[in-house]
This record gives structure tokens, sequence and C-alpha cells, in this order.
């Protein structure tokens, strides 16, 4: 677990570092927003994530998923039963999941660390939610998909956190700095 959260916090950055020097062009580093989203890789990612589709959904709620993904593609396409498990997956991934737990910790993370209140980061939460969410199953529902349906118990944070490389450009593209009206605190 502390190795899983080590990794995902450096890949977050590193996503970030991507987004701010490639994407945006940026000459200048902004490492109050690298350290929301180190944080964000270390805390929610690497832990609370490892929980969520390890422990619970690969152990508790979903135990037939490794046999289902060992299945051969003839047993797969029969397995109706795997199938339905597959799309509650995504469901409970998608419309459950980061709706109401990944996006509004994001906003509290990134709220604390820049300076803000509980109130500001669930205002931004709610003010960005429906271009978030758009965002996020663009990439999400595809991925996991594939990650619940044909990914072994071994590969799914790999191939999640390959996923998430980009997925976190993204983001960090469209959320990181801070929102206009808000004072930058990271060049003082």
């Amino acid at each position: 677990l502390i190795f899983g959260m080590g990794i995902s916090a450096i890949k977050t950055s590193g996503s970030d570092l991507m987004a701010q020097k490639v994407w945006e062009g940026r000459q200048d580093i902004d490492f109050r927003r690298n350290f929301v989203f180190f944080t964000w890789g270390l805390l929610y990612l690497g832990g609370v994530q490892y929980w969520i589709y390890v422990k619970l959904f690969a152990r508790r709620l979903f135990p037939n998923a490794a046999s289902f993904v060992a299945k051969p593609w003839r047993e797969k396409l029969a397995d109706r039963a795997g199938q339905r498990q597959v799309l509650a997956q995504v469901g409970l991934d998608q419309f459950v999941h980061h709706p109401f737990f990944l996006f509004p910790a994001f906003y509290q993370v990134k709220e604390f660390i820049e300076g803000g209140t509980p109130a500001e980061g669930f205002r931004k939460f709610r003010q960005n939610q429906i271009e978030d969410l758009k965002l996020c199953w663009s990439v999400w529902i595809p991925a996991f998909l594939v990650n619940f349906s044909v990914c072994p118990l071994w590969m799914r944070v790999p191939f999640v956190a390959a996923v998430s490389f980009g997925f976190t450009i993204a983001l960090s593209s469209l959320r990181g700095a801070p929102e206009k009206g808000q004072e930058d605190k990271s060049k003082v």
C-alpha cells in the first residue's frame, strides 16, 4: 500500500508537471498546484482507490471478477452474469464513486492546500460537476469496461495508473490553476 501510494503521488505530480510545461507551455512551475496533485495522488488515488478497487470491488462486492477476467473471450461472451458484473462495477464506479466521492474529495484537497474553506471546495465542485463528469465519463467508462472485463486483478492498478496519467493531465489543465478571483498564492 505504501509503495502504491508513493507511485501514485509521483505519477500524479508528473501528470501535473506535464500539463503545466508541455500542454500549457508555462515557463514557471506552479509548485503549490503541483503539491495539490502530489497530495491527491498520495492520499486518494494511492490509498483510497486501492481500498475501493482491490478490497471493496474485487474481494467484497464482486468476488467473481478474477474468474471472469481469466476466461477466454468465447466464454466471456457467453457469460451473461459476468458481463452484468462488469457493467455493475463500471456503473458503481462512474455513477456513485466518482460523482459523490472522488470529485468532492479532490476539491476539498485542492481548497485545503490553496487556503480555502470546505464550503468553497464544495461550491467549486458543484459549479464544475457537469464539465468534470463529462471529461471523466469520456475517459473512464471505456477504460473501466476494459479494466473490469479484460485485465487480471494484478493488472488493474497499473492499467488504471497509465490511463490516469493522461486523464490527470487533462484534469490539471482544466482545474489545476486557482479559479479567477482567487489570489494566486504560489507566486508569493
